[in-house]
C-alpha cells in the first residue's frame, strides 16, 4: 500500500512559534507547517481507503527534496506520522503500530516534484 504526499515538508518540530493566548505563552505549530499539513490531510481524503492502520511490519519513506538544503530526515517524517493519525490512516504512530521505519532521501528532478512517497508493508487493519 502506497500513499504520495506532495511539497515540501516543513519539519513540525524545528519550526514552532510563541504566541500568546488569556496572558499565557503558548507554543504552536508553524504556519507554513500548518498549510502542508491542511494540503496533506486532503490528499490522503482523497486517496486513502477507509482503514486504519494497527499495525506494520515496516514503513518506509522516499523523500524528494526541493533543493539541496540539509534536511533531518527524522524531523520530517513526525510530521508526516503525525498527519497519518489525524487522518486515521495510523492508530497512533508509537513503533509497535509502525514496525521497522525506512528513510531515504534525494533530490527532485524539479520542486514541483517535491514530496514524499510513503509505503506500508506487512499491514494489519482495524
Amino acid at each position: 500500500m502506497q500513499i504520495w504526499l506532495s511539497g515540501r515538508i516543513p519539519s513540525k518540530k524545528n519550526s514552532k512559534r510563541i504566541v500568546t493566548a488569556n496572558g499565557r505563552p503558548r507554543l504552536l505549530s508553524s504556519k507554513e507547517y500548518l498549510a502542508w499539513e491542511r494540503g496533506a490531510l486532503l490528499e490522503i481524503r482523497d486517496t486513502w481507503e477507509d482503514k486504519v492502520i494497527i499495525k506494520c511490519k515496516s514503513i518506509t519513506y522516499d523523500f524528494m527534496f526541493p533543493c539541496k538544503r540539509k534536511r533531518d530526515l527524522s524531523n520530517a517524517v513526525e510530521g508526516v506520522n503525525d498527519t497519518f493519525v489525524r487522518a486515521g490512516v495510523l492508530k497512533d504512530d508509537n513503533w509497535q503500530i509502525t514496525g521497522d521505519i525506512i528513510l531515504t532521501g534525494q533530490l527532485a528532478n524539479n520542486k514541483d516534484d517535491a514530496g514524499v512517497l510513503v509505503t506500508f508493508r506487512g499491514v494489519e487493519y482495524e
